[in-house]
């Protein structure tokens, strides 16, 4: 995500000075093969330097991270992240010392793979940039994270912590819990029938594909928001009740209308 960030900012023709953080020198060194960022560090000590500060490391390394910052960023500086959840980086955001500026931030877009050799300068391209206002957040500070989303091709809109965790548990970590479990079983299933790999249909690809996502980010969104996506499991397990109990039944018409009502829901929804 960080790479993908820099790398659309230049594209886009931003003209400010870019540093890159990152523990590895192997991404460093790509990084600066690539020239999207005019300075490379692998101490997070870097900030010192930075207007503004993006953090785009797995949820609870960013908690850490904000922490960290406190005591590097110089007044005025406006620290802003690329977390999944909300809730606990607002939290430790409101706890940054007064001279320090905050904005909650989660740009809606993303691959099953990790790292720098992923990095596309087109992802924020039309992407939903959620923001969330912190007790560290003012307007001045609120504008600037609006306006480098805007930068990079991405619509900006504001939204409260809960409001984001409780979105986000059905738009994005439902379905990637779905995917875990689809794979899962089918796993299961091809410990005794395992010519069921060869005969998968693009729709097990489609469905899939997220669970193939790093694990460690995906630890800390499910453990960051364990209520919210509880809650959508529940849910969906209800749903899956109610689908099993016609299917059980053969009830043609219920499951004809159990079908279209999503059919209908998705097509009206995306196109």
């Amino acid at each position: 995500m960080g790479a993908s960030f820099a790398a659309a900012l230049r594209s886009r023709g931003y003209d400010g000075r870019l540093i890159g953080v990152s523990r590895s020198i192997e991404t460093l060194r790509k990084a600066q093969e690539r020239g999207i960022a005019d300075a490379f560090s692998t101490e997070l000590d870097a900030a010192r330097e930075a207007d503004v500060v993006v953090l785009c490391t797995p949820v609870r390394v960013l908690i850490a991270q904000i922490g960290q910052l406190a005591d590097i960023c110089r007044p005025g500086t406006i620290i802003t992240d690329m977390g999944s959840t909300k809730t606990e980086i607002v939290r430790a955001m409101n706890a940054l010392p007064t001279h320090v500026r905050a904005v909650g931030s989660h740009p809606m877009c993303g691959k099953e793979t990790a790292g720098i050799d992923a990095a596309e300068a087109t992802l924020y391209q039309g992407a939903p940039w959620l923001l969330t206002r912190t007790q560290r957040t003012d307007d001045e500070s609120l504008d600037a994270v609006r306006a480098l989303a805007m930068r990079v091709g991405a619509a900006p809109r504001e939204v409260s912590v809960e409001q984001h965790d409780a979105l986000l548990a059905f738009a994005s970590h439902l379905p990637y819990a779905l995917a875990v479990a689809l794979v899962t079983a089918t796993d299961q299933f091809g410990l005794s029938h395992p010519e069921v790999w060869e005969v998968m249909a693009g729709g097990f690809r489609d469905t899939s594909r997220v669970a193939a996502s790093d694990v460690t980010m995906w630890l800390d969104i499910l453990l960051t928001n364990a209520d919210a996506v509880l809650g959508a499991v529940r849910d969906l397990q209800f749903t899956l009740d109610q689908f099993t109990a016609l299917l059980e039944r053969r009830d043609e018409d219920g499951l004809r209308a159990f079908l279209t009502t999503a059919a209908q829901a998705r097509k009206a929804h995306f196109r």
